[in-house]
């Protein structure tokens, strides 16, 4: 019987080796994700894609990307299992992957972030177009919202530390930045000044969600299921007190 169970052990050992959960994310990003000072990779999205990868006994590869054009296209062309990076929920995105929501919640306004102080006479986005250049995340959520309007001057970079750099050296006027990362960024930049906008409805977002392909449909299934059990088991509230996403 003792040899019966650590066969059985083994092999489903070989079998989660064999067939790996790959994530594709970027560093840069934290508390979703960010390298420690050890190299290694952290944050709330790391933590959940461990328990995801456990809950459907797989071993987890991360793969970094380096920036969300990439990861568009490592999903796109099977080089990643799923996209775990804090990626809101959009109708246009809804229409070219599956999206499993994980965390956060609706969202209806568009913060902007300036250094020191806000410019008066700012009431909806479009009277944006009055700065010098808007700095914005390629590939993001935010950069697809203030594409739709024409006059914006947008200058784009990779990550959220050169959005905050851009800024804080004069080389843009105005940044947005997601919804869950105004607390965390203000305390660590106190110069940062937020102002949020009204966003139209189909501008809008669900949430955060892990994306698959939509060729995909069992991985999408097991990967709902897994984190249907992990908010039932209070995984994801825990995480979100861990790394400062609590709303309450």
């Amino acid at each position: 019987m003792k040899k019966l169970l650590l066969f059985i052990l083994s092999v489903g050992a070989l079998m989660a080796g064999d067939n790996p959960f790959v994530v594709g994310t970027t560093s840069g990003y934290a508390p979703f994700v960010s390298l420690n000072e050890k190299g290694e990779y952290e944050g709330f999205d790391i933590d959940l894609a461990n328990l995801l990868a456990k809950k459907l006994n797989r071993k987890l590869v991360i793969k970094d990307l380096g920036s969300m054009p990439s990861l568009m296209i490592g999903l796109k062309q099977g080089k990643v299992n799923a996209l775990i990076w804090g990626i809101s929920i959009t109708e246009a995105r809804s229409k070219q992957m599956d999206i499993v929501y994980y965390q956060g919640e609706k969202i209806t306004t568009l913060p902007m972030i300036f250094w020191e102080s806000i410019p008066a006479n700012l009431n909806e986005l479009k009277d944006l177009s009055n700065s010098s250049s808007i700095c914005v995340e390629t590939g993001s959520y935010q950069e697809s919202v203030l594409e739709r309007y024409e006059s914006l001057k947008l200058k784009n970079v990779d990550s959220i530390n050169d959005v905050l750099m851009e800024l804080k050296f004069g080389k843009a006027s105005a940044a947005p930045i997601d919804n869950s990362l105004v607390n965390v960024t203000q305390k660590r930049f106190p110069q940062i000044r937020v102002k949020y906008f009204d966003l139209p409805k189909d501008a809008q977002s669900l949430g955060n969600g892990i994306c698959i392909n939509k060729n995909n449909a069992e991985l999408t299934d097991q990967v709902a299921k897994a984190v249907k059990e992990l908010r039932e088991e209070g995984k994801i509230r825990e995480l979100e007190v861990k790394w400062n996403l609590a709303t309450i």
